[in-house]
């Protein structure tokens, strides 16, 4: 039997189910400066115009002072082709026709993503690869869960040697409806002959939480490190909170 200790008990499970980013890779410091760099591009084609800067700053989630990313704001739970459409309606708002807007914000993030080999910034959680390989080894089935778009997964998780990790990969409009409705973990589970409730759902956000708890899973572990969701708000909806991935317990007997 294996599984996760939990509160001086032993839950058995043999599939755990990660989010990506905040979870396994550092959001804030993999993200935020990508996107800004996106926002720079952007306004070398507009013009210097610190007011709409901050504007599409703030779009995205973005505090443009202090960096600070929103929980519940569009950035830590949108893929690319929604953040591209929140930067084409700042524009808009600000004046811009629709269409030219939204080729400038394209046409930025592929500027900004091709200036040097964005992979060199992504930042994962200190001692993930160790830790996806004991759980292999223990006999746990693993499988990302992702809203980030396959490309930029696939890419990340070459990148970092994480590919051969999951057994399975879902990733943004290969599952509908997407987070939080369950369907993504139902898909997992169904691919991977494990019912829900022999699953654990690792993640950052609200909104892996309430999947996992709409899915059924044993147990729905919200992960402080890495993510921008403040504990109280995880405690919300979480079973378990704990601050890093490395402080999760499992077992094998």
């Amino acid at each position: 039997m294996i599984g996760i200790e939990y509160r001086d008990r032993r839950i058995p499970g043999r599939l755990i189910i990660f989010d990506k980013d905040g979870t396994l890779i550092d959001f804030t410091a993999t993200w935020v400066p990508l996107i800004r760099k996106r926002v720079s591009f952007l306004m070398k084609r507009l013009g210097k115009n610190e007011a709409l800067e901050a504007f599409l700053l703030r779009s995205w989630g973005i505090d443009p002072l202090s960096r600070q990313v929103d929980p519940r704001g569009p950035c830590p739970v949108s893929p690319r082709s929604d953040e591209i459409v929140i930067g084409t309606m700042a524009l808009y708002q600000h004046g811009y026709h629709w269409d030219e807007a939204k080729q400038w914000v394209a046409e930025a993030f592929d500027e900004a993503d091709a200036d040097g080999d964005w992979r060199k910034g992504v930042v994962p959680i200190e001692g993930i690869q160790t830790l996806l390989g004991q759980l292999r080894t223990m006999g746990f089935q693993t499988a990302l869960a992702t809203n980030d778009e396959r490309k930029d997964t696939e890419a990340i998780l070459t990148h970092l040697g994480l590919s051969s990790l999951f057994d399975l990969i879902l990733c943004w409009g290969e599952v509908s409806p997407p987070k939080p409705d369950p369907e993504t973990i139902g898909v997992i589970c169904h691919k991977l002959s494990v019912p829900p409730h022999e699953t654990f759902m690792v993640g950052d956000s609200v909104t892996d939480m309430i999947m996992g708890k709409r899915a059924g899973v044993a147990l729905s572990i919200g992960i402080l490190e890495g993510g921008v969701t403040p504990r109280e708000e995880l405690e919300k909806v979480a079973d378990l909170v704990v601050h890093s991935i490395r402080d999760l317990r499992f077992f094998r007997s």
